[in-house]
């Protein structure tokens, strides 16, 4: 019988995501970068948003708000 690990995951992007990647306009690049730090965000705990003075119900707020503000 086969034993497969789903502890291992790799960080190592496939092909496809590479390929992906080379035609990728800037709007899917702000949209992943968006989605990668609202998932960073979410990730962390109450106390550590609290340290940086957010709160989960102001993440999305906080993503977008800073993106308008960089331009």
């Amino acid at each position: 019988m086969a034993y497969f690990d789903h502890s291992f995951v790799s960080n190592r992007s496939t092909l496809r995501q590479r390929i992906e990647r080379m035609f990728e306009t800037p709007f899917d690049r702000r949209y992943r970068q968006r989605t990668e730090q609202i998932a960073k965000l979410r990730a962390k705990s109450d106390a550590e948003l609290a340290s940086m003075g957010l709160s989960r119900e102001d993440i999305l707020l906080h993503v977008f708000a800073n993106r308008a503000t960089m331009r």
